[in-house]
């Protein structure tokens, strides 16, 4: 018996037609869009976590775009991840959470860019249309089983690149003075397109990587009865003139145990040496009800009451210095890690007064009328004064400057001179801290 198909091919080639059809306007309303958010600032950090393939490309305008599929219809709802994300500080999280894992895309008009991937994510830094990037700061650090590629050479005043927790940092070249490379945790940094690649598990670092810090410092010098009070306080007969250029000199040199993005902290050594004038003679004497020593204006001695110089005028200068070693604790912001742009520090300074036993002041007399003003003499008296000098010393200083020159101020936190009374050793019966104000040279 013969079976009619003809039925059956019917009924096929209908359900085809009619899944023709269908796919074609299900592939119709189906749609390349693109999600674009502008921004009122530029982002210079990108954090990537999770599994997204993010691209930063320096540009001329900022805004972040995401290319999407799907219909017309749906672009608003679409668009709501890119609403919620947020931009703080020139700062952009893009979470393992974030909808779309590829086609998002960050223009940014900073030179200064910090980029960081981690987990699985793959992070892109480029911009097709230059050969060239061109930046004054970049940092790049990739973590985890992350990858950062960049696409195109880069010339900057300043790059740190480091690639840590079996990471991969690709690059087709980076040109800069200041470069610091760290390479760890099984990972690797490799530049594209040589055959001399850099073994993995290797650490190199920079040799301008600025772990020393030093400076060679001159200023004028003065105290009075509080700390950080000034340098030419009235104090009751302690008023003293500032001493001018040659007041007070220092130098340092220490090392940064802990560097990063924009802060150093460090230790070292330093000498510092202060010199102080008064316009007229000094000198010490007791005060016997209570035992304490005064320092502040004397008259001159007996031998100056010879009839022969009656008519004769002097003028009298004092002059005391003091020497001091310190072990600097410092901390500084800086823009740059290098030395350009604004830095700002702090350093923290107990010291030893090295001017104590054999210390003196140094007093000068010169002849200005009569007789022995035509022969040109000058005396000298020292004082010695170093019963009453405090041996220990707590200094801060304060430094801001820009590139390598800086003015500071550097005041004691505790007296010049010793006023505890202790075993039985002579005591000033006022307080004097000392100041330092000047300039710096830092290297």
């Amino acid at each position: 018996m013969k079976h009619d198909k003809k039925p059956l091919l019917a009924a096929i080639g209908l359900f085809a037609m009619l899944f023709g059809l269908a796919f074609g306007a299900a592939a119709q309303g189906q749609q390349t869009l693109v999600l674009r958010q502008d921004l009122l600032q530029s982002i210079n950090t990108v954090n990537v976590y999770g599994l997204h393939n993010v691209t930063v490309i320096p540009d001329t305008t900022d805004y972040i775009q995401t290319t999407v599929n799907g219909s017309l219809s749906q672009a608003d709802s679409l668009r709501q991840p890119l609403k919620s994300m947020t931009v703080s500080g020139g700062v952009l999280d893009i979470p393992a959470s974030f909808p779309y894992l590829n086609g998002i895309d960050i223009h940014t008009t900073s030179q200064r860019l910090y980029l960081h991937s981690y987990d699985d994510s793959r992070l892109w830094l480029s911009n097709p249309s230059r050969d060239t990037l061109h930046l004054e700061m970049l940092v790049l650090e990739a973590r985890g089983h992350s990858t950062l590629l960049l696409l195109q050479p880069v010339e900057a005043q300043q790059a740190w690149v480091q690639s840590n927790d079996f990471a991969t940092l690709r690059h087709r070249g980076i040109a800069s003075d200041d470069l610091t490379r760290t390479v760890k945790g099984e990972s690797r940094t490799e530049q594209m397109g040589v055959e001399d690649q850099e073994e993995a598990f290797q650490l190199n670092l920079s040799p301008t990587i600025h772990r020393l810090f030093g400076g060679v410092g001159i200023g004028i010098s003065g105290w009075s009865q509080r700390p950080l009070g000034g340098t030419a306080v009235p104090m009751d007969d302690y008023q003293m003139n500032p001493t001018g250029s040659l007041g007070c000199y220092d130098l340092r040199l220490g090392w940064n145990f802990l560097r990063l993005k924009h802060w150093d902290f460090g230790v070292g050594i330093g000498f510092s040496t202060e010199v102080y004038i008064f316009p007229r003679l000094m000198g010490t004497t007791v005060d016997p009800a209570t035992g304490l020593t005064h320092f502040g204006p004397v008259d001159e001695p007996a031998y100056y009451n010879k009839p022969f110089y009656a008519g004769q005028k002097r003028v009298w200068r004092s002059t005391l210095q003091t020497i001091s070693i310190s072990l600097p604790l410092r901390a500084e912001w800086h823009r740059r890690l290098d030395y350009r742009g604004l830095r700002i520090s702090a350093e923290l300074r107990p010291a030893i007064q090295l001017s104590t036993d054999g210390a003196f002041m140094r007093s000068q007399c010169t002849w200005t009328e009569g007789p022995e003003a035509e022969n040109g003499r000058i005396d000298i008296l020292n004082d010695t004064i170093g019963d009453i000098w405090n041996r220990f010393r707590l200094d801060l200083r304060l430094d801001i400057g820009w590139n390598r020159l800086s003015f500071f101020v550097q005041g004691s936190l505790t007296p010049l001179f010793r006023t505890a009374r202790k075993d039985d050793l002579p005591t000033l019966d006022t307080k004097v801290y000392p100041l330092c104000l000047g300039i710096s040279l830092n290297y």
